[in-house]
């Protein structure tokens, strides 16, 4: 397939207001990337059981504006990008809920235009170097053009791919860092000063070098928070959850710096935005209600927030709480 111009477009800086996917066919969006050649456009995917294909979602309707379809032999799609630098969509093929996948994979192609379209696809077949993960994050340095995968385990990992990724053999990832716990979704910010990851609770910023955590917010409660993209101008970012017609929220970039250099782990936490009447299960605790933000009379969920945000979902607390999702199908 031809390779794209490395002088990708610029996508515009007009911030979105909160939004909620529409298409009825996008029942579990699990990975969220905003688009380089059309302003004011995501490209979204559902998980697995799908096609190979991907949505554009117009952010300022929530409709739905354009699909692709690539046709590669899917299994777990988790995660999307758009690389700054090719111009390309990476497609995450990266999700093992059983950690039984020796080889994970990476699809590619050119950004497409609007509208319904089809097209060829370049793949990458990944090997980690410690045995099979489960993964939900994949993010491209703006500056480098180093690709990670971030897993989604209790005691998470950064997994950098070589420079240049072969296309006929197994690539072996390097594990370049520890990660915060449970991420579901992680980018670069646009000028590479931080790799965020978003956790079910949580966003934290990541130092791009020692992955050591740099700031953290909570995050609006959502049922099932998945999804994560840095808006181009730099200091909002867009949190979605999967469901269909699933909310994307607009948020402000985490600034605070976090009390300890040690990756994974922060005590320093915005407070919470308002989520809606969410339910939230944590294994272990009871299934916990709120409508608004926690000073609207119902339960005190600071304490247990901040737990998971500051520690929990980092690292290094004894019995990490994992969260459990309200529908069981999927991780």
């Amino acid at each position: 397939m031809p390779r794209a111009s490395l002088a990708a477009t610029s996508p515009s800086c007009a911030v979105p207001s909160d939004f909620r996917i529409l298409d009825d066919r996008v029942t579990e969006s699990s990975g969220l990337a905003v688009s380089r050649r059309h302003p004011g456009v995501v490209w979204t995917a559902n998980d697995s059981g799908d096609s190979g294909r991907i949505f554009a979602v117009d952010t300022r309707t929530g409709r739905t504006v354009g699909v692709h379809r690539f046709g590669a032999p899917v299994r777990d799609v988790e995660a999307l990008a758009v690389d700054p630098r090719s111009g390309r969509v990476l497609v995450g093929d990266i999700g093992d809920n059983g950690r039984s996948r020796t080889v994970v994979r990476i699809f590619w192609f050119d950004e497409p235009d609007l509208g319904d379209t089809q097209g060829e696809w370049g793949s990458w077949e990944l090997a980690y170097p410690d045995g099979p993960h489960d993964a939900e994050a994949l993010a491209v340095d703006p500056r480098s053009g180093r690709i990670v995968v971030v897993t989604k385990d209790s005691v998470g990992g950064v997994y950098e791919l070589p420079a240049s990724p072969s296309r006929s053999g197994v690539n072996r990832l390097r594990k370049v860092g520890e990660a915060p716990a449970v991420v579901t979704d992680a980018a670069y910010l646009p000028d590479g000063s931080g790799l965020v990851t978003r956790t079910y609770t949580s966003a934290l910023v990541l130092d791009p070098k020692s992955f050591a955590v740099k700031a953290s917010r909570l995050l609006p409660l959502m049922p099932q928070g998945e999804t994560l993209a840095a808006w181009p101008c730099g200091d909002q970012l867009l949190v979605g959850t999967e469901g269909a017609r699933s909310d994307v929220r607009v948020v402000p970039v985490p600034v605070r710096a976090a009390t300890s250099t040690t990756s994974g782990t922060t005590s320093s936490t915005t407070g919470p935005t308002d989520g809606g009447d969410v339910s939230v299960e944590i294994e272990g605790l009871p299934p916990t209600s709120t409508a608004g933000d926690s000073g609207s009379g119902g339960p005190d969920l600071g304490p247990w927030l901040v737990g998971v945000a500051g520690g929990a979902v980092a690292l290094g607390v004894s019995g990490v709480l994992w969260l459990r999702r309200r529908r069981g199908a999927h991780d």
